[in-house]
């Protein structure tokens, strides 16, 4: 059945959120993801698709062992991203990139998944999925997310002092390619450090039910600003 939109011939606005588990909504049912919580934001008027996938890096490369992390641009989700021909791409990856590999407990480190090793491939991959949106839909607006801060993760391979190297990236990526930042970072580290960690699952990587809605809000009120016309 055809939502309202459709049924009266009013264009929908798509908005297609791509990203790891912070857009997939890990710990959280379903309904409570923040592409989930940005569709009631929103409104009718827009359909938000989640294509977010667990795990996964922005990097896409190789080492002489193989694949290294858990490249998004390998997954389905990211060639169903591209199918969809949205308006509007949220695409917000780099948390997973900033991780060095070392385990949980002993000081033994994933060689695979040393993602900031390859730091300098960051930007050329960043790019490719941008490019890739562009190439998929001509004229969708395209948003480059900030990630949110790490906290004092419980898995010491996620750093927030990488994850700083990893933002400078999307910002190099996002200006070479002419698209927007959306500054999901910005919206957490506004707060007192107290506040923060309020938004947070046990892992203090992931956000809870709270912190998908601040991500959420977050989103909504830019394109909002925006006023995007895609009639």
């Amino acid at each position: 059945m055809k939502n309202s939109g459709e049924r009266y011939g009013m264009h929908m606005i798509k908005v297609i959120c791509m990203g790891d588990s912070i857009t997939e909504g890990f710990g959280v049912e379903p309904s409570e993801s923040y592409p989930s919580v940005l569709q009631n934001l929103l409104g009718e008027e827009y359909r938000v698709v989640n294509k977010g996938v667990c795990c996964t890096t922005a990097l896409n490369v190789e080492n002489e062992k193989g694949v290294m992390g858990m490249p998004y641009m390998r997954e389905v989700r990211y060639r169903e991203a591209l199918q969809e021909k949205g308006d509007i791409y949220v695409v917000m990856l780099g948390t997973n990139d900033a991780q060095d590999g070392m385990d949980d407990t002993q000081d033994f480190k994933y060689e695979q998944n040393d993602m900031i090793s390859r730091k300098a491939d960051f930007v050329p991959c960043y790019r490719q999925i941008v490019q890739a949106v562009k190439a998929a839909s001509p004229g969708a607006v395209i948003y480059a997310g900030l990630p949110i801060p790490v906290q004092e993760c419980i898995w010491r391979k996620h750093q927030e002092s990488y994850l700083k190297e990893i933002r400078a990236c999307i910002k190099e990526a996002a200006a070479a390619e002419g698209v927007s930042l959306l500054d999901i970072e910005g919206a957490f580290a506004a707060l007192p450090k107290e506040e923060q960690l309020k938004l947070y699952q046990e892992d203090n990587l992931h956000p809870n039910q709270e912190g998908y809605k601040l991500i959420a809000r977050t989103v909504a009120g830019v394109l909002k600003n925006k006023r995007h016309d895609f009639t």
